[in-house]
């Protein structure tokens, strides 16, 4: 039926401090108050539903960390937009209507929101999980359910990195300090990024197997690599776009109708670039500003920091999950075999 689904998966910034403990905290964090023969009712809120205001229904599930004795936080729902007593608290608008000055903006803001629950009932049929939550903590550490979903979180990296690259190679062309060592090494620089990132997807899907409902699953380890690096890579992406540009992107005019009017001899003489027009140029730059000054371009760059969760638990997690003995191994192995042809001591390895 073409429905168009997001969801909302994070919960409420009360106080990171504490826990489902506190009576607060659980009471504010999305949980069931009633169930009955029809259905179940929910009170709460969540966070981040990107997409809220046009989507049919919201997927909702939790990242908490719970038990048992929580039972009422533990659920999997689809809840229709339309619900009654639903809210959806959305932020200001970062859409921009002039497309010439904000080629970006004008296209691509989704919107985000927070959902507020007044008790909202949920009919059985919408109720994928509850009350179990042995169940759903295993739901949401599916191996294939995220290394489907996550790999195109690494996809998006690719085409996002590939952009701002492009962008920034056009920005130092236009200005003629592509020549520039520094310059290069910048560059050169976003280069290693894309590869990296496509070089990662290609493992991933190389070294795909199928799963026992026979789905071929992309290797996820390769997917969690590019999903931690990617956190500091599209930042740092950013960065060096700005400091290509440097204070040119302070320099445009607030709009492009001067190239038009009555100083128009003037703003082609005085904007032009090193080897394009300067109506080009500065629609060049209007559009990288789009991406690292506008409102929209602060969102993604913040997007992107924080949407695979806490980068520091990100990487402990890689760690912890890690075949740890497939490195350590050799390295034992070497001391051993070194121990082996020792002159002054034997040692014993267990």
């Amino acid at each position: 039926r073409d429905l168009f689904l997001t969801t909302a998966i994070l919960d409420p910034q009360i106080d990171r401090s504490v826990s489902l403990d506190d009576s607060r905290i659980a009471e504010r964090f999305l949980h069931v108050v009633k169930e009955t023969k029809e259905g179940i009712t929910v009170r709460g809120a969540k966070m981040i539903a990107t997409g809220a205001p046009y989507t049919h229904d919201f997927i909702i599930f939790s990242f908490l960390q719970f038990d048992q004795k929580n039972r009422e936080h533990a659920h999997i729902l689809i809840v229709p937009a339309n619900s009654e007593g639903l809210h959806i608290v959305c932020r200001e608008s970062f859409a921009d209507s002039r497309e010439q000055n904000h080629i970006l903006s004008s296209r691509y803001e989704e919107m985000d929101a927070v959902l507020f629950f007044d008790d909202v009932f949920i009919p059985w049929e919408r109720v994928l999980l509850y009350g179990n939550s042995e169940a759903v903590l295993k739901l949401r550490a599916n191996k294939t359910a995220n290394s489907l979903a996550f790999h195109q979180t690494v996809v998006r990296y690719v085409s996002k990195l590939e952009f701002v690259t492009g962008v920034a190679f056009a920005i130092a062309e236009a200005i003629g300090v592509n020549g520039y060592l520094h310059i290069q090494e910048k560059l050169g620089e976003l280069m290693t990024q894309v590869d990296t990132m496509k070089a990662l997807v290609i493992a991933s899907e190389t070294k795909a197997r199928h799963d026992e409902s026979g789905v071929l699953v992309p290797e996820i380890s390769y997917i969690d690599t590019a999903r931690n690096i990617g956190t500091k890579f599209y930042p740092r992406a950013i960065e060096i776009l700005q400091q290509v540009g440097g204070g040119g992107f302070v320099q445009t005019p607030s709009g492009m109708e001067d190239f038009y009017g009555p100083i128009s001899k003037l703003m082609h003489l005085y904007f032009e670039g090193a080897s394009i027009s300067a109506e080009k140029k500065i629609h060049l730059f209007k559009l990288a500003w789009d991406l690292i000054g506008s409102p929209l371009g602060a969102r993604h760059e913040l997007y992107e920091r924080f949407y695979a969760g806490d980068p520091v638990r990100a990487y402990a997690s890689q760690y912890v999950k890690s075949d740890k003995d497939s490195f350590t191994e050799p390295v034992w192995n070497l001391l051993k075999e070194a121990g082996k042809h020792g002159t002054k001591r034997n040692y014993t390895y267990i």
